[in-house]
């Protein structure tokens, strides 16, 4: 905060043709702030794999095998001989990459082919892919919730649940973790409104 203050006030009054000093300057309240975070040990340092995504795996500068608890890979199909195999044969069929956002030129007949398959699966009309669960969660909240609506969420949620509620205009209650005492409190309080949902 000092450094920004510092910095701030070097700003004002500093000619243009001391811009060097004051790249100096911006660099060295950089540096502090970098320091500060690895004095408090949340310095994130990155971990290169050397192997395929799997359980096991190696990183560089390391002889052993490591456990990883930390990939999204939950069922073990980043490393699948059927899912790699099929997408050699995707990149051959339908290039590599879309070229664009879906609703320009970005949707090919493989979309649709999914999307039918997992609507059938679940037994829905229809279904649409998001390339990630934030995209889905931005959009879903704001798609369906309008001004007069309520959403009551978890105080732990996800962040992409969490970007999702702030992105869209219902109003928003947050209960206490796993609190279902705090949760019917929060329900009870969205009843007195005129509100077409509650989710």
């Amino acid at each position: 905060m000092v450094c920004t203050s510092a910095l701030l006030l070097s700003v004002r009054h500093t000619p243009i043709r001391r811009a060097s000093t004051l790249a100096e300057v911006i660099k060295k309240c950089l540096n502090l702030e970098l320091d500060s975070i690895r004095q408090a040990g949340t310095w994130k340092f990155e971990r290169i794999i050397s192997t395929s995504q799997s359980s096991h795996i190696k990183i560089e500068n390391s002889k052993h095998d490591l456990l990883n608890f930390c990939a999204n890979n939950y069922l073990g199909l980043a490393n699948n001989s059927e899912i790699i195999n099929a997408a050699k044969k995707a990149l051959d069929d339908y290039s590599a990459g879309l070229s664009s956002v879906r609703f320009i030129c970005g949707t090919q007949t493989i979309h649709k082919q999914l999307e039918q398959r997992i609507a059938k699966f679940h037994q829905r009309e229809d279904t649409i892919l998001y390339i990630s669960c934030f995209d889905a969660n931005a959009e879903i909240f704001e798609t369906l919730l309008k001004e007069q609506d309520y959403i009551i969420s978890d105080e732990l949620n996800h962040a992409s649940i969490i970007d999702g509620i702030r992105l869209c205009k219902a109003k928003r209650l947050r209960y206490k973790h796993k609190d279902m005492f705090d949760l019917e409190l929060k329900l009870k309080e969205s009843f007195n409104e005129n509100n077409d949902n509650i989710i």
